[in-house]
């Protein structure tokens, strides 16, 4: 199924997740996407054929945001335990916590190029965190 197939009609419902999702983003060949909600749970698809791949948990409460790096091997998440999380995709283990923000954490983003992610809070900053 090709990416024009989905934009023209409905291909897939993706179900899993228990209450809220709350984002959910295409890896960046577009081949797969992650969804992160109310669960604390982050999940992997493939949209495509409608399969559940792998479930990450590490929040200690909702993710608010998730995001994969250029070469789809990493992925951060943020959410209302105030922390940011970076994942190795395959294993599903967190690498590394980032701390430092006075509340939950709302977006996050892998930058393009450079070893490094940025997110913002709800306590009204914006941190960039080498990776």
């Amino acid at each position: 199924m090709s990416v024009s197939d989905l934009l023209q009609k409905e291909a897939n419902v993706l179900k899993g997740h228990e209450g809220a999702v709350l984002a959910v983003r295409f890896n960046s060949d577009g081949n797969y996407c992650l969804s992160c909600g109310k669960d604390r749970t982050i999940r992997l698809w493939n949209p495509h054929r409608g399969i559940h791949i792998k479930t990450y948990k590490s929040h200690g409460r909702e993710v608010r945001d998730v995001h994969v790096t250029p070469d789809n091997s990493k992925l951060c998440s943020c959410g209302g335990d105030r922390q940011v999380f970076y994942w190795d995709v395959s294993t599903g283990r967190v690498i590394r916590k980032f701390r430092g923000h006075d509340s939950e954490v709302t977006s996050v983003s892998c930058h393009p190029k450079d070893s490094c992610m940025i997110n913002a809070s709800v306590d009204g900053t914006i941190r960039v965190w080498k990776t």
